[in-house]
């Protein structure tokens, strides 16, 4: 199964944008995202490319 459908990476970027038949509402909010990323005063990418500490601490799940 792995050989006939590999794993795909992660998808990147705004959401809703790069499909080639959406509906214009839905480019419509793809559209909205890319203005509201520019519009930021600071690089959202590079936010979200933070390492914080304590981030990829996983809980004890009530242990």
């Amino acid at each position: 199964m792995k050989k006939k459908y590999p794993d795909k990476p992660n998808a990147e970027g705004i959401p809703l944008t790069g499909l080639s038949n959406a509906r214009p509402e839905t480019k419509g909010i793809g559209d909205m995202g890319k203005r509201n990323l520019r519009q930021t005063p600071f690089d959202a990418t590079e936010y979200l490319e933070l390492d914080i500490p304590g981030s990829k601490v996983d809980g004890d799940f009530g242990k």
